[in-house]
Protein backbone atom coordinates (compact mmCIF):
# COMPACT_ATOMS: atom_id res chain seq x y z
CA UNK A 1 0.00 0.00 0.00
CA UNK A 2 3.01 2.44 0.80
CA UNK A 3 4.34 2.07 -2.88
CA UNK A 4 1.04 2.07 -4.03
CA UNK A 5 0.38 5.84 -2.22
CA UNK A 6 3.40 7.17 -3.38
CA UNK A 7 2.85 6.13 -7.21
CA UNK A 8 -0.81 7.64 -7.01
CA UNK A 9 0.62 10.92 -5.55
CA UNK A 10 3.84 11.30 -7.97
CA UNK A 11 1.38 10.39 -11.24
CA UNK A 12 -1.12 12.59 -9.96
CA UNK A 13 1.09 15.45 -9.57
CA UNK A 14 2.32 14.93 -13.00
CA UNK A 15 -1.03 14.56 -14.60
CA UNK A 16 -2.15 17.41 -12.85
CA UNK A 17 0.86 19.53 -13.89
CA UNK A 18 0.03 18.06 -17.75
CA UNK A 19 -3.66 19.67 -17.43
CA UNK A 20 -2.98 22.56 -15.78
CA UNK A 21 -0.96 23.95 -18.76
CA UNK A 22 -3.34 23.12 -21.48
CA UNK A 23 -5.40 25.17 -19.55
CA UNK A 24 -8.54 22.70 -19.39
CA UNK A 25 -11.14 23.08 -16.57
CA UNK A 26 -11.16 20.41 -13.52
CA UNK A 27 -11.51 16.99 -14.65
CA UNK A 28 -15.32 16.57 -12.92
CA UNK A 29 -16.23 20.21 -14.46
CA UNK A 30 -19.37 19.36 -16.82
CA UNK A 31 -17.57 21.28 -19.47
CA UNK A 32 -14.36 18.46 -19.40
CA UNK A 33 -13.45 17.53 -22.74
CA UNK A 34 -15.83 14.31 -23.70
CA UNK A 35 -12.40 12.87 -24.39
CA UNK A 36 -9.34 12.73 -22.49
CA UNK A 37 -6.96 14.99 -24.16
CA UNK A 38 -4.00 13.53 -25.93
CA UNK A 39 -1.11 13.66 -23.85
CA UNK A 40 2.89 13.61 -24.08
CA UNK A 41 4.33 10.56 -23.45
CA UNK A 42 5.31 11.60 -19.96
CA UNK A 43 1.82 12.28 -19.14
CA UNK A 44 0.52 9.52 -20.73
CA UNK A 45 2.33 6.80 -18.80
CA UNK A 46 1.64 9.15 -15.76
CA UNK A 47 -2.13 8.57 -16.42
CA UNK A 48 -2.20 4.72 -16.97
CA UNK A 49 0.04 4.06 -13.16
CA UNK A 50 -2.34 6.66 -11.62
CA UNK A 51 -5.43 4.78 -12.55
CA UNK A 52 -3.11 1.22 -12.03
CA UNK A 53 -2.69 2.35 -8.73
CA UNK A 54 -5.78 3.21 -8.04
CA UNK A 55 -7.63 -0.05 -8.78
CA UNK A 56 -5.18 -2.19 -6.70
CA UNK A 57 -5.76 0.31 -3.83
CA UNK A 58 -9.74 -0.46 -3.72
CA UNK A 59 -8.85 -3.96 -4.29
CA UNK A 60 -6.35 -4.00 -1.68
CA UNK A 61 -8.06 -1.28 0.71
CA UNK A 62 -11.57 -3.29 0.14
CA UNK A 63 -10.38 -6.43 1.63
CA UNK A 64 -11.00 -10.00 -0.24
CA UNK A 65 -15.18 -10.27 0.48
CA UNK A 66 -16.00 -6.29 0.29
CA UNK A 67 -14.15 -6.47 -3.31
CA UNK A 68 -15.80 -9.17 -4.31
CA UNK A 69 -19.06 -8.14 -3.41
CA UNK A 70 -19.42 -4.70 -4.26
CA UNK A 71 -17.91 -6.31 -8.27
CA UNK A 72 -20.86 -8.78 -7.88
CA UNK A 73 -23.24 -5.13 -7.50
CA UNK A 74 -21.84 -3.87 -10.47
CA UNK A 75 -24.43 -4.39 -12.81
CA UNK A 76 -26.99 -2.54 -10.33
CA UNK A 77 -24.35 0.84 -11.11
CA UNK A 78 -24.45 0.10 -14.87
CA UNK A 79 -28.21 0.04 -15.01
CA UNK A 80 -28.72 2.50 -12.51
CA UNK A 81 -27.31 4.79 -14.75
CA UNK A 82 -28.82 3.24 -17.94
CA UNK A 83 -31.45 4.16 -16.22
CA UNK A 84 -31.04 7.60 -16.33
CA UNK A 85 -30.39 7.79 -19.57
CA UNK A 86 -33.26 5.77 -20.96
CA UNK A 87 -35.47 8.03 -18.76
CA UNK A 88 -33.57 11.16 -20.88
CA UNK A 89 -33.26 12.38 -17.09
CA UNK A 90 -29.54 13.87 -19.05
CA UNK A 91 -30.97 15.86 -21.63
CA UNK A 92 -33.85 17.91 -18.88
CA UNK A 93 -30.85 19.35 -17.48
CA UNK A 94 -28.83 22.21 -18.38
CA UNK A 95 -24.60 22.21 -18.55
CA UNK A 96 -24.72 25.46 -16.72
CA UNK A 97 -27.76 25.14 -14.66
CA UNK A 98 -29.49 22.94 -12.46
CA UNK A 99 -33.10 21.72 -12.30
CA UNK A 100 -35.31 19.85 -9.11
CA UNK A 101 -35.83 16.46 -8.15
CA UNK A 102 -39.02 17.00 -7.95
CA UNK A 103 -39.04 18.11 -11.68
CA UNK A 104 -37.28 15.50 -12.86
CA UNK A 105 -39.22 13.15 -11.19
CA UNK A 106 -42.25 14.19 -12.76
CA UNK A 107 -40.69 14.23 -16.44
CA UNK A 108 -39.67 10.60 -15.92
CA UNK A 109 -43.23 9.60 -14.38
CA UNK A 110 -41.79 7.77 -11.38
CA UNK A 111 -42.85 8.29 -7.85
CA UNK A 112 -40.08 11.26 -6.16
CA UNK A 113 -38.78 9.24 -3.19
CA UNK A 114 -38.00 6.24 -5.44
CA UNK A 115 -36.54 8.56 -8.12
CA UNK A 116 -34.52 10.15 -5.72
CA UNK A 117 -32.60 7.19 -4.78
CA UNK A 118 -31.76 6.24 -8.17
CA UNK A 119 -30.32 9.61 -8.43
CA UNK A 120 -28.30 9.51 -5.54
CA UNK A 121 -27.04 6.17 -6.75
CA UNK A 122 -25.73 7.77 -9.92
CA UNK A 123 -24.44 10.36 -8.28
CA UNK A 124 -22.40 8.26 -5.74
CA UNK A 125 -21.69 6.08 -8.35
CA UNK A 126 -20.45 9.37 -10.45
CA UNK A 127 -22.64 10.17 -12.54
CA UNK A 128 -24.90 13.80 -12.15
CA UNK A 129 -23.89 16.02 -9.13
CA UNK A 130 -25.99 17.41 -6.35
CA UNK A 131 -24.17 20.36 -4.69
CA UNK A 132 -27.50 22.00 -3.89
CA UNK A 133 -29.66 19.80 -1.71
CA UNK A 134 -33.02 18.93 -4.05
CA UNK A 135 -30.92 20.52 -7.08
CA UNK A 136 -29.33 17.89 -9.53
CA UNK A 137 -26.67 19.23 -11.92
CA UNK A 138 -24.38 18.22 -14.36
CA UNK A 139 -20.91 16.27 -13.46
CA UNK A 140 -18.23 15.50 -16.04
CA UNK A 141 -19.57 11.96 -16.62
CA UNK A 142 -23.41 12.60 -16.87
CA UNK A 143 -22.57 15.66 -19.43
CA UNK A 144 -21.26 13.49 -22.34
CA UNK A 145 -24.84 12.37 -22.39
CA UNK A 146 -26.02 16.06 -23.79
CA UNK A 147 -22.80 16.73 -25.27
CA UNK A 148 -21.72 13.26 -27.14
CA UNK A 149 -24.58 10.91 -28.92
CA UNK A 150 -21.99 8.05 -30.04
CA UNK A 151 -20.82 7.71 -26.49
CA UNK A 152 -24.93 8.05 -25.46
CA UNK A 153 -25.35 5.14 -27.64
CA UNK A 154 -22.06 3.04 -26.60
CA UNK A 155 -23.32 2.81 -22.91
CA UNK A 156 -26.92 1.76 -24.64
CA UNK A 157 -25.38 -0.77 -26.73
CA UNK A 158 -23.30 -1.91 -23.81
CA UNK A 159 -26.44 -2.32 -21.85
CA UNK A 160 -28.92 -3.52 -24.22
CA UNK A 161 -26.52 -6.00 -26.07
CA UNK A 162 -23.51 -6.80 -24.03
CA UNK A 163 -25.03 -6.76 -20.66
CA UNK A 164 -27.20 -9.21 -22.05
CA UNK A 165 -24.72 -11.53 -23.53
CA UNK A 166 -22.38 -11.34 -20.38
CA UNK A 167 -24.53 -13.28 -17.82
CA UNK A 168 -24.77 -15.83 -20.74
CA UNK A 169 -21.30 -17.54 -20.53
CA UNK A 170 -21.63 -20.65 -18.99
CA UNK A 171 -24.46 -21.78 -21.30
CA UNK A 172 -22.54 -20.70 -24.48
CA UNK A 173 -19.54 -22.57 -22.87
CA UNK A 174 -21.49 -25.69 -22.90
CA UNK A 175 -22.65 -25.42 -26.39
CA UNK A 176 -19.55 -23.70 -27.55
CA UNK A 177 -16.56 -25.29 -25.60
CA UNK A 178 -13.61 -24.08 -27.66
CA UNK A 179 -15.51 -20.75 -28.40
CA UNK A 180 -15.30 -20.20 -31.88
CA UNK A 181 -18.17 -21.05 -33.12
CA UNK A 182 -20.06 -17.36 -33.90
CA UNK A 183 -23.43 -18.33 -33.55
CA UNK A 184 -23.13 -20.30 -30.36
CA UNK A 185 -21.50 -17.19 -28.44
CA UNK A 186 -23.34 -15.79 -25.40
CA UNK A 187 -24.86 -12.96 -27.14
CA UNK A 188 -26.07 -16.19 -29.46
CA UNK A 189 -27.47 -18.01 -26.29
CA UNK A 190 -28.83 -14.21 -24.49
CA UNK A 191 -31.15 -13.02 -27.71
CA UNK A 192 -31.88 -16.64 -29.29
CA UNK A 193 -35.02 -17.27 -30.44
CA UNK A 194 -37.77 -19.90 -30.15
CA UNK A 195 -38.41 -21.57 -33.15
CA UNK A 196 -41.16 -24.51 -33.38
CA UNK A 197 -40.25 -25.02 -30.08
CA UNK A 198 -36.91 -25.27 -30.58
CA UNK A 199 -34.02 -22.44 -30.22
CA UNK A 200 -32.71 -20.45 -33.14
CA UNK A 201 -29.23 -19.74 -32.56
CA UNK A 202 -27.62 -17.18 -34.70
CA UNK A 203 -24.38 -14.64 -34.70
CA UNK A 204 -23.84 -11.38 -33.64
CA UNK A 205 -24.12 -10.01 -37.00
CA UNK A 206 -27.96 -11.73 -37.60
CA UNK A 207 -28.94 -9.87 -34.29
CA UNK A 208 -27.70 -6.74 -35.33
CA UNK A 209 -29.40 -7.12 -38.64
CA UNK A 210 -32.93 -8.40 -37.03
CA UNK A 211 -32.61 -5.05 -34.64
CA UNK A 212 -31.86 -1.88 -37.14
CA UNK A 213 -31.69 0.71 -33.88
CA UNK A 214 -29.25 -1.20 -32.01
CA UNK A 215 -26.92 -1.52 -35.12
CA UNK A 216 -27.17 2.34 -35.39
CA UNK A 217 -25.95 2.56 -31.84
CA UNK A 218 -23.45 -0.40 -32.45
CA UNK A 219 -21.91 1.88 -35.20
CA UNK A 220 -22.00 4.38 -33.35
CA UNK A 221 -20.33 2.86 -30.12
CA UNK A 222 -17.46 2.21 -32.31
CA UNK A 223 -17.16 5.83 -33.30
CA UNK A 224 -17.26 6.88 -29.99
CA UNK A 225 -14.91 4.34 -28.62
CA UNK A 226 -12.05 5.20 -31.55
CA UNK A 227 -12.68 9.15 -30.98
CA UNK A 228 -10.73 8.35 -27.80
CA UNK A 229 -7.27 9.10 -26.67
CA UNK A 230 -6.04 5.49 -26.02
CA UNK A 231 -7.55 4.33 -29.46
CA UNK A 232 -7.08 8.18 -31.66
CA UNK A 233 -6.21 7.56 -34.91
CA UNK A 234 -2.99 10.00 -34.60
CA UNK A 235 -1.47 7.17 -32.64
CA UNK A 236 -1.38 4.70 -35.40
CA UNK A 237 0.43 8.39 -37.78
CA UNK A 238 2.57 8.64 -34.84
CA UNK A 239 3.66 4.93 -34.41
CA UNK A 240 4.73 3.79 -37.46
CA UNK A 241 7.50 5.76 -40.03
CA UNK A 242 5.19 5.89 -43.24
CA UNK A 243 7.78 7.16 -45.06
CA UNK A 244 8.63 3.86 -45.89
CA UNK A 245 5.83 3.73 -48.41
CA UNK A 246 4.09 5.42 -50.81
CA UNK A 247 0.59 3.55 -51.21
CA UNK A 248 -1.39 2.10 -48.97
CA UNK A 249 -4.81 -0.06 -48.35
CA UNK A 250 -7.22 0.57 -45.38
CA UNK A 251 -8.88 -2.77 -45.37
CA UNK A 252 -12.35 -1.91 -43.16
CA UNK A 253 -11.18 1.31 -42.79
CA UNK A 254 -14.93 2.71 -42.97
CA UNK A 255 -15.47 6.22 -43.10
CA UNK A 256 -11.17 6.96 -43.88
CA UNK A 257 -10.22 8.35 -40.12
CA UNK A 258 -7.10 6.37 -40.05
CA UNK A 259 -5.92 7.16 -43.80
CA UNK A 260 -6.88 11.52 -42.67
CA UNK A 261 -4.43 11.04 -40.01
CA UNK A 262 -1.78 9.68 -41.86
CA UNK A 263 -2.38 11.92 -44.75
CA UNK A 264 -1.64 14.70 -42.58
CA UNK A 265 1.46 14.15 -41.53
CA UNK A 266 2.39 12.35 -44.51
CA UNK A 267 1.06 13.92 -47.68
CA UNK A 268 2.64 11.54 -49.97
CA UNK A 269 0.91 8.99 -48.91
CA UNK A 270 -1.97 7.63 -51.31
CA UNK A 271 -4.32 5.62 -49.63
CA UNK A 272 -7.30 3.26 -50.39
CA UNK A 273 -10.04 2.66 -48.35
CA UNK A 274 -12.02 -0.71 -48.49
CA UNK A 275 -14.93 -1.61 -46.84
CA UNK A 276 -18.80 -2.60 -47.57
CA UNK A 277 -21.14 -1.00 -50.54
CA UNK A 278 -22.93 1.36 -48.09
CA UNK A 279 -20.07 2.63 -46.04
CA UNK A 280 -18.16 3.37 -49.22
CA UNK A 281 -20.55 5.31 -50.56
CA UNK A 282 -21.49 7.47 -47.74
CA UNK A 283 -17.42 8.02 -46.92
CA UNK A 284 -16.94 9.19 -50.02
CA UNK A 285 -20.05 11.90 -49.73
CA UNK A 286 -18.55 13.16 -45.92
CA UNK A 287 -14.50 12.84 -47.27
CA UNK A 288 -13.64 16.43 -46.70
CA UNK A 289 -12.39 18.49 -49.58
CA UNK A 290 -8.93 18.22 -48.79
CA UNK A 291 -7.95 14.64 -48.95
CA UNK A 292 -10.11 13.91 -52.40
CA UNK A 293 -6.85 14.27 -53.78
CA UNK A 294 -5.00 11.04 -51.36
CA UNK A 295 -7.98 8.76 -50.50
CA UNK A 296 -10.30 6.98 -52.73
CA UNK A 297 -12.82 4.28 -51.48
CA UNK A 298 -13.47 1.43 -53.28
CA UNK A 299 -16.07 -1.74 -52.32
CA UNK A 300 -14.56 -4.86 -50.93
CA UNK A 301 -15.28 -8.13 -49.07
CA UNK A 302 -11.83 -8.68 -46.79
CA UNK A 303 -12.66 -12.53 -47.30
CA UNK A 304 -11.99 -12.11 -51.51
CA UNK A 305 -9.05 -11.65 -53.26
CA UNK A 306 -7.75 -8.61 -52.90
CA UNK A 307 -7.75 -6.51 -55.83
CA UNK A 308 -5.26 -3.19 -54.97
CA UNK A 309 -1.66 -3.61 -55.39
CA UNK A 310 -0.07 -1.50 -52.50
CA UNK A 311 3.02 -0.97 -50.54
CA UNK A 312 1.57 -1.61 -47.28
CA UNK A 313 -1.89 -2.94 -45.88
CA UNK A 314 -3.70 -1.91 -42.72
CA UNK A 315 -5.96 -4.24 -40.78
CA UNK A 316 -6.93 -2.26 -37.86
CA UNK A 317 -9.55 -3.89 -35.25
CA UNK A 318 -10.16 -6.50 -38.13
CA UNK A 319 -8.62 -9.85 -36.98
CA UNK A 320 -9.94 -9.60 -33.11
CA UNK A 321 -13.39 -9.87 -34.70
CA UNK A 322 -12.87 -13.59 -35.93
CA UNK A 323 -11.57 -17.01 -34.87
CA UNK A 324 -8.09 -18.24 -35.73
CA UNK A 325 -9.43 -20.05 -38.96
CA UNK A 326 -10.93 -17.26 -40.23
CA UNK A 327 -8.81 -14.73 -39.47
CA UNK A 328 -6.24 -16.86 -41.86
CA UNK A 329 -9.30 -16.60 -44.67
CA UNK A 330 -8.79 -12.65 -44.55
CA UNK A 331 -4.69 -13.35 -44.62
CA UNK A 332 -5.55 -15.57 -47.70
CA UNK A 333 -6.88 -12.76 -49.40
CA UNK A 334 -3.53 -11.30 -49.92
CA UNK A 335 -1.54 -13.66 -51.45
CA UNK A 336 -2.28 -12.04 -54.82
CA UNK A 337 -0.80 -8.96 -53.65
CA UNK A 338 2.08 -10.10 -51.48
CA UNK A 339 5.30 -9.00 -53.60
CA UNK A 340 8.86 -8.53 -51.46
CA UNK A 341 9.08 -5.92 -49.32
CA UNK A 342 5.05 -5.58 -49.00
CA UNK A 343 4.03 -4.74 -45.79
CA UNK A 344 0.92 -6.16 -43.64
CA UNK A 345 0.29 -3.79 -40.66
CA UNK A 346 -1.78 -5.42 -37.92
CA UNK A 347 -3.31 -3.17 -35.66
CA UNK A 348 -5.07 -4.88 -32.53
CA UNK A 349 -5.28 -4.61 -28.97
CA UNK A 350 -1.84 -7.00 -28.09
CA UNK A 351 -2.31 -8.78 -25.33
CA UNK A 352 0.87 -8.51 -23.07
CA UNK A 353 3.01 -10.79 -20.99
CA UNK A 354 2.38 -10.49 -17.30
CA UNK A 355 3.16 -7.51 -15.82
CA UNK A 356 4.73 -5.74 -18.85
CA UNK A 357 1.63 -3.07 -18.90
CA UNK A 358 0.38 -0.99 -16.60
CA UNK A 359 -2.75 -2.59 -14.68
CA UNK A 360 -5.00 -0.37 -16.47
CA UNK A 361 -3.86 -1.34 -19.91
CA UNK A 362 -3.58 -5.36 -19.16
CA UNK A 363 -7.58 -4.69 -17.91
CA UNK A 364 -8.56 -3.28 -21.32
CA UNK A 365 -6.62 -5.49 -23.47
CA UNK A 366 -8.25 -8.99 -21.45
CA UNK A 367 -11.97 -7.45 -21.28
CA UNK A 368 -11.89 -6.98 -25.11
CA UNK A 369 -10.72 -10.25 -25.12
CA UNK A 370 -13.65 -11.37 -23.29
CA UNK A 371 -15.48 -9.28 -24.90
CA UNK A 372 -14.85 -10.49 -28.63
CA UNK A 373 -15.77 -14.20 -26.95
CA UNK A 374 -19.07 -13.04 -26.05
CA UNK A 375 -20.12 -11.04 -28.82
CA UNK A 376 -18.54 -12.68 -32.14
CA UNK A 377 -16.31 -15.78 -30.87
CA UNK A 378 -13.15 -13.26 -31.84
CA UNK A 379 -10.47 -13.17 -29.61
CA UNK A 380 -7.31 -10.43 -29.12
CA UNK A 381 -3.90 -12.65 -29.36
CA UNK A 382 -0.04 -11.87 -28.50
CA UNK A 383 2.28 -11.27 -30.91
CA UNK A 384 3.27 -14.67 -31.81
CA UNK A 385 -0.49 -15.73 -32.33
CA UNK A 386 -0.63 -12.99 -35.48
CA UNK A 387 2.98 -14.36 -36.42
CA UNK A 388 1.85 -17.77 -36.49
CA UNK A 389 -1.70 -16.75 -38.39
CA UNK A 390 0.31 -14.91 -40.80
CA UNK A 391 3.05 -17.25 -41.98
CA UNK A 392 0.60 -20.46 -41.93
CA UNK A 393 -0.87 -18.53 -44.78
CA UNK A 394 2.64 -17.77 -46.46
CA UNK A 395 5.65 -17.90 -45.20
CA UNK A 396 7.67 -15.14 -46.45
CA UNK A 397 5.42 -12.55 -43.87
CA UNK A 398 7.82 -11.86 -40.89
CA UNK A 399 7.06 -10.05 -37.83
CA UNK A 400 9.61 -7.44 -38.62
CA UNK A 401 8.54 -4.62 -35.64
CA UNK A 402 5.96 -4.17 -32.73
CA UNK A 403 5.03 -0.72 -31.55
CA UNK A 404 2.64 0.78 -28.84
CA UNK A 405 2.75 4.49 -28.80
CA UNK A 406 2.61 6.10 -25.48
CA UNK A 407 -1.09 6.96 -24.20
CA UNK A 408 -2.49 3.86 -27.01
CA UNK A 409 -3.68 0.31 -25.52
CA UNK A 410 -3.28 -0.21 -28.99
CA UNK A 411 -0.04 -2.21 -30.83
CA UNK A 412 1.01 -2.26 -34.62
CA UNK A 413 2.55 -5.22 -35.53
CA UNK A 414 4.29 -4.84 -38.60
CA UNK A 415 4.74 -7.75 -40.81
CA UNK A 416 6.73 -7.88 -44.22
CA UNK A 417 6.94 -10.25 -47.41
CA UNK A 418 10.70 -11.55 -47.36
Amino acid sequence: MDELSKSVALNAGILSAELRDKGLPSLDDESFPVSFPLLSPEGSRARFELISAALDIVRLASGPSEFLGNLSLQGFELNTIGTMIKLGVPQQIPLDGSVSLRSLAQYAQVEEQLFTRLVRYSIAVGFLSEKTPGQISHNSASSVCVRDQNTTDSILSNLNVANPASVKMVEALKLNPTGTDASKTPLSVAFAQSLDGAEKLGTMWDFLRDHPEEEVRFHNSMAATHSTSIYSCEHVARGFDWNQVKSIVDVGGSEGHVSMAIVNSYPHIKSTVQDIGEVVASSRQQLPAQYKQAIEFIEHDFFQPQPVQADAYILRFILHNWSDEEAKRIIGGFLPVLKPGVRVLIIEHVVPEKGTVPLYVERIVRNMDVTMFGLLAGRERTAQDYASILSSVDGRLKLKGSTCPDGSVVTILEFIVE
